[in-house]
């Protein structure tokens, strides 16, 4: 029975701890957000929620998963709120984050990789279709922040021509689920998902790797000059 059910148990206890990293990854990629948007409190705790379970919460809607995974784990909402406060209001714990924004691509970097590996988890576990599960682990990985800028009035990166972000997802999604089709255990094939995605977004804001732009975008260049 323990050889039956153990691999069973740790793919679980691995999938609940990158649930947990990619809000609290998330929450921050908010915050920083708020901070440059000089929101107050209210703003930044609500932009960090909004940015942490925005994407489960699509992927939720979309495979008819009740109660919602945050309503599940409220304990999310006062982790959320312990790091919010001392963020606002510590000059000391700003200057911190002023410093982190300058980074803040590899906090939503690793954001996207953990909550795409998750969501290509969660939909696995319900023994949904490869492509399916694959497609859940994009919007798990990205509507957060979608729905985080629309609340910034910004265009959300998702939609922006150029950096690798949907593109970097969906690639560590299928990477995550080729190991899985390999036996590899569910940790490896964790690290390789999540590795994938950090490594394709970083390549693309650091060196430039994108994919082609719209053949618009050259239109739009030519009638600039």
């Amino acid at each position: 029975m323990m050889d039956i059910y153990f691999p069973v148990v740790k793919a679980e206890l691995v999938l609940a701890l990158v649930e947990a990293a990619a809000v609290l990854a998330s929450a921050i990629a908010g915050m920083l957000v708020a901070s440059h948007k000089r929101m107050d409190l209210v703003g930044a705790y609500a932009l960090a929620c909004v940015n942490a379970f925005g994407g489960g919460t699509v992927r939720d809607l979309l495979l008819d998963n009740r109660p919602f995974y945050w309503m599940q784990h409220p304990a999310y909402f006062i982790a959320i709120f312990v790091i919010c406060v001392p963020f606002v209001y510590n000059a000391r714990m700003y200057r911190v984050a002023t410093e982190v924004h300058r980074r803040s691509v590899k906090v939503d970097a690793m954001g996207l990789a953990l909550f795409t590996v998750a969501g290509v988890g969660i939909a696995l576990a319900r023994e949904v279709p490869l492509v399916v599960a694959l497609l859940m682990g994009v919007v798990t990985g990205t509507a957060g922040g979608v729905l985080r800028d629309v609340v910034v009035n910004e265009l959300p990166d998702l939609f922006r021509p150029g950096g690798l972000y949907a593109t970097a997802s969906l690639l560590g999604g299928a990477a995550f689920i080729a190991a899985l089709e390999q036996d590899l255990t569910y940790g490896y094939a964790t690290a390789i998902g999540i590795a994938t995605v950090v490594l394709l977004r970083l390549l693309s804001v650091r060196l430039g790797v994108t994919i082609p732009a719209p053949q618009w975008m050259a239109d739009t260049e030519r009638e600039a000059r």
